[in-house]
């Protein structure tokens, strides 16, 4: 049956992210399971205006919650890191409410509260650049998304925050994946597919939605002239540059490069220190031998 549990937190600039939120995750524990199934919502109440600060804080939040239920070998549970949603729909079996957190919109089976202790925050005063929310008409992104992860949806969740109408995915097909480790347990095209539209229909359901399946380097990004920028990782930075050079080539417009921060990882495998698309097929792998 699974089960959907969430933490509602108030604001996050001045929150101290380390002992006392990944005790509140701690308290999930006891109603999650190591599996698609159940999944954990973080709903941040804050309103997110630059897209770098939001970087920042998605990646402290998915890092201290994965690392906790990590702690009890929960891998496949999802982890959802939503913001600047204004309606949420589905019931929660549990939800955990800040305090000063508006729960009325939210439904719930059974509600618990939480306090966490604000500290000073200096990170605005070192901020030197900004990118605003809906800033491009048209953006795009790419990759694998195989067994959809912390890592994707940091990438996701920026490509969708800076996009005002439509995010083109550039979706590898599965003839490109054939040389990838534990193949075997590789996501078809329409799962992974779905997968990340799910996603992305959670935080901003006005979006537009194209998939495309990218059978070479550039993918969509080397011809449609309405793209405006392209979502990338730092470790796939050196992809965007070969998109621009064959953007030039054909008399298109070069695309902005948006660098998002996904905590360390390589390729499309994303964030590989902590939860990789490789390490999830390899733990599928076993589940199925066993």
């Amino acid at each position: 049956m699974g089960a959907r549990i969430a933490i509602v937190l108030h604001d996050s600039n001045g929150i101290e992210f380390n002992n006392e939120f990944a005790a509140v995750v701690e308290r999930t524990l006891e109603f999650l399971e190591d599996s698609v199934d159940y999944s954990l919502d973080i709903i941040l109440e804050e309103k997110f205006t630059d897209a770098y600060h939001l970087d920042s804080i998605l990646g402290h939040i998915y890092s201290i919650a994965r690392d906790v239920l990590i702690t009890k070998d929960l891998f496949f549970t999802s982890i959802n890191v939503l913001f600047n949603v204004q309606e949420h729909s589905g019931l929660y079996d549990v939800l955990f409410l800040g305090e000063s957190c508006d729960g009325t919109k939210l439904n719930y089976k059974r509600l618990e509260t939480f306090k966490l202790h604000s500290v000073v925050d200096h990170t605005e005063e070192q901020k030197q650049q900004s990118l605003g929310e809906g800033q491009y008409r048209v953006s795009a992104v790419g990759g694998t998304f195989d067994h959809i992860h912390d890592g994707h949806k940091i990438l996701l969740s920026i490509a969708c925050f800076i996009t005002s109408e439509k995010l083109i995915i550039g979706l590898t097909d599965q003839e490109l994946l054939m040389n990838k480790k534990h193949k075997d347990m590789l996501e078809p095209f329409a799962v992974r597919s779905a997968n990340v539209e799910a996603f992305l229909k959670a935080l901003k359901p006005t979006l537009k939605i194209e998939m495309i399946a990218i059978r070479d380097v550039c993918g969509p990004t080397g011809t449609v002239p309405d793209i405006e920028a392209l979502v990338v990782s730092r470790e796939t930075l050196a992809g965007g540059e070969v998109v621009n050079k064959t953007r030039k080539e054909k008399g298109l417009s070069t695309l902005d490069i948006v660098i998002v921060n996904v905590l360390g990882g390589r390729e499309e495998d994303g964030w590989k220190e902590k939860l990789s698309s490789t390490e999830l097929r390899e733990r599928s792998s076993k589940k199925v031998s066993q």
